[in-house]
């Protein structure tokens, strides 16, 4: 399994609705609200590094209120 926590721009006053979509998908291990830069950081697994980009391209960046996404891979 790969690990990895991706960091989520959201539109203003989006973050919780975006947080609740986070929190349907079952990758999603975790979806925490942030201060700073960036607004939400989600832990999540997928069995392969090679499904991570069209997994947050389609279920992350699909979201309603997703302005831009930065991806930590964990090794």
């Amino acid at each position: 399994m790969i690990t990895a926590y991706i960091l989520i721009m959201a539109d203003s006053g989006m973050e919780k609705e975006v947080i609740e979509d986070l929190n349907e998908l079952d990758e999603v291990e975790e979806a925490d609200l942030i201060y700073g830069e960036w607004d939400i950081i989600t832990k999540l697994q997928v069995p392969e590094v090679s499904m991570l980009g069209d997994f947050i391209l389609q279920n992350i960046r699909g979201i309603q209120g997703v302005k831009k996404t930065s991806t930590l891979i964990v090794t």
